[in-house]
């Protein structure tokens, strides 16, 4: 419906070859096959300059380069400007044009951001460069040794060590303490842990007290942030925090939360309590104050737990953590068996928007009035969760309260609340909308190039948006996304755009359209093709997807897992042993890999835990072994308890949304209600898979 003419063919087709060249590394194929495109055909021509650019520069022909980095920085809108006038600079230098070059360097470094364009380690290394050609040794000196110290992990660096020996030995070479703090600083932000801490080794106990006391202050950070060594880092942070003016409240802080990491939860809550007498204003003190409560009554000292979470809604009654405070204080009063004092907090938080607290806050009203012997106040407050928040958690846990009672609770809590849905043609359907963003994009994925053609929709989507409010300008743009397999924009358009409306109501008519959009079968034949590698479910391996990526392929956390569905390197290569195929780290953002890879685990995982939805998802979300502990310290209790008793709430979390959203995907594309289990199967499966 929307291909691109048969005018445009041609040209679309050579630039996907030059392009597939490029990305191979034969730049100079790259090159011919570029040169030969007539790019008054082509709506994307700034792509073919940028290859003819790039390659020219990388088969080392900068005057050319030079020419085609100038053409490219006069095409308006393009997302490759900010490289050329890197290039431009690149190029100047590569010719002999040393003062032209820094004077556009220069340029670049002022304006660099956080997030530059181009290597201003390179440009920076260079004017050090042209200094010590010039002769002027001091200015070098200084320019080599600024280079050293804003970028330590540079690959120039031996070579910037070299020179600056060579114009004034040992001693011109020798970084001062603050130049090693400054480095690893630098260094954390790159996470490049063990390189920040041998950075900080060489600032010795010689030195000045502030800068023993920055660095150790530093290193303990590093530890803590690393996720090993929490003992050493609470240690440090607890014997100097005193001395640290203002950073004394964040390493009082920060101490007792890692010795709370390493099970000394007593020593913790007296420094949190501490921070807040010494430093009730600072921005940690909130934090610090619930979290005395919180690790009360994460060690099951419910009592103890109440007056400290009572105090964080006297004291922070508007900070960040007062809704936090307001749960555990009413789940302590349940569980302490007060259900009274529990319904009164529960009702409160009920109030609350989101399902994370006001779904929350219902249901457990619910059941603090159900252990009253409140059966109809009970229902209603069953009934109350699921027609606000649909197929949430809470609403799953609810309609199953609600059957216990002997209560019928259908899927959406009854009669449907009303809100305005957002027109949406169907799926190939509509009046054929002309615009420039969509002619670009179908032209790029008439060249296989579906990576950019999803990223040029997404640099224009805003403004197109503003141009085609209608049904049939929403189902264009999103019919482009979903064949550049870009699966990410179309649910954060649903969100945004179709309205939470749409997403409360019954799958049907306009509401469903919008459904299939923040509920995709991405990557719908490799999921069904590797699948069975493991005991999955269908359309759970989505849900999963969902959580982990937003079905973002090139994901990459901060914790190194990669790709679709998340997957960490060393439990890849554990799996891919297993399975016998060729692991390295890159083929995780393969989406064929990737899935296969987490299909065999998260299937097994699955398995292991008895095909319990919620138990399993938090299995992959925190590992099997802290599962396992929970179902033996927990198991018996109902799966609502033991769900809001893991103790990490990212994975406590994490467990529900995938739960919710697996439910939304079977009610979706296979008509089923999920029914969720009010107990649990303690009962895992004893084998070897503990990573």
């Amino acid at each position: 419906m929307w291909a691109t003419n048969a005018h445009a063919a041609k040209p679309a087709k050579q630039l996907g070859a030059a392009y597939a060249a490029f990305n191979a590394g034969n730049y100079a194929a790259a090159y011919e096959r570029a040169a030969r495109i007539d790019r008054n055909r082509l709506r994307n021509s700034d792509y073919a300059l940028y290859i003819l650019a790039q390659s020219a520069y990388l088969t080392n022909r900068p005057q050319r380069a030079l020419g085609w980095f100038r053409s490219l920085l006069r095409h308006g809108g393009s997302r490759f400007r900010p490289v050329a006038r890197w290039r431009v600079a690149d190029c100047l230098w590569r010719l002999g044009r040393r003062d032209e070059a820094a004077a556009v360097y220069a340029q670049l470094v002022r304006h660099a951001g956080a997030r530059p364009a181009g290597d201003v380690g390179l440009a920076r290394f260079r004017f050090a460069e042209l200094l010590r050609e010039r002769g002027k040794t001091a200015g070098a000196i200084r320019a080599y040794r600024r280079f050293l110290r804003h970028h330590p992990s540079h690959p120039l660096t031996p070579r910037a060590r070299r020179a600056l020996v060579d114009l004034g030995g040992q001693r011109a070479a020798h970084l001062s303490d603050g130049d090693h703090i400054a480095r690893a600083a630098r260094l954390t932000a790159l996470h490049k842990w063990h390189r920040d801490i041998a950075e900080l080794s060489l600032i010795g106990d010689d030195a000045p007290s502030a800068q023993r006391l920055r660095r150790d202050y530093d290193y303990a950070m590093t530890l803590f942030k690393m996720r090993h060594r929490y003992g050493d880092a609470g240690k440090i942070l607890l014997r100097i925090y005193r001395r640290l003016g203002p950073s004394a409240a964040d390493a009082l802080f920060f101490g007792a939360r890692a010795m709370s990491r390493v099970d000394r939860d007593a020593l913790a809550i007296r420094n949190y309590l501490h921070l807040v007498r010494r430093y009730p204003t600072a921005a940690r003190a909130p934090e610090a104050l619930f979290l005395a409560g919180w690790l009360e009554f994460n060690m099951g000292h419910y009592r103890r737990a109440l007056p400290h979470l009572r105090r964080v809604l006297r004291r922070y009654h508007r900070s960040r953590w007062a809704s936090s405070a307001l749960w555990f204080l009413g789940l302590s009063h349940f569980l302490l068996g007060e259900h009274k004092q529990a319904a009164r907090r529960f009702a409160s938080l009920a109030e609350h928007h989101g399902w994370s607290h006001g779904g929350k806050g219902s249901y457990w009203l619910g059941r603090a009035r159900q252990q009253r012997g409140d059966k109809r106040g009970a229902i209603k407050a069953y009934r109350a969760t699921v027609r606000r928040f649909p197929l949430s958690w809470y609403a799953l846990l609810a309609r199953a309260r609600g059957k216990q009672l002997g209560g019928h609770i259908g899927v959406f809590g009854g009669k449907p609340r009303r809100g305005r849905v957002r027109s949406i043609a169907p799926a190939g359907g509509g009046r054929r909308v002309e615009d420039g963003a969509l002619l670009l994009a179908d032209e790029l994925l008439a060249a296989g190039m579906t990576v950019e053609a999803g990223t040029e929709l997404r640099r224009r989507e805003r403004s197109y948006l503003r141009r085609h409010r209608s049904a049939a300008g929403m189902t264009a743009l999103l019919s482009r996304y979903r064949r550049a397999h870009n699966f990410n924009r179309p649910w954060m358009i649903a969100l945004v755009y179709g309205g939470k409306a749409a997403l409360r109501a019954a799958p049907r008519g306009v509401a469903k359209r919008w459904w299939r959009h923040a509920y995709p079968l991405a990557y719908h034949d490799l999921v069904e093709r590797w699948r069975h590698e493991g005991d999955n479910p269908k359309y759970y391996l989505y849900a999963i997807m969902r959580r982990e990526s937003g079905f973002d392929r090139h994901n990459l956390s901060y914790a190194d897992a990669i790709g679709l569905l998340q997957m960490i390197p060393p439990t890849t290569r554990k799996v891919a042993a297993e399975i016998g195929i060729a692991y390295s780290r890159d083929k995780l953002y393969d989406p064929a890999i990737n899935i296969r890879t987490a299909s065999w685990y998260i299937g097994r995982l699955f398995a292991k835990f008895r095909k319990q939805v919620p138990v399993a998802a938090a299995s992959y979300n925190a590992g099997p072994g802290p599962v396992m502990r929970w179902l033996d310290n927990n198991g018996k209790r109902p799966i609502d308890e033991y769900v809001e008793l893991i103790p990490y709430r990212q994975t406590r979390e994490y467990g529900k949304m995938v739960t919710a959203d697996y439910a939304r995907y079977l009610y979706l594309y296979a008509g089923k209600t999920y029914e969720q289990p009010l107990t649990i199967d303690p009962n895992y499966v004893k084998d070897d898979l503990t990573y």
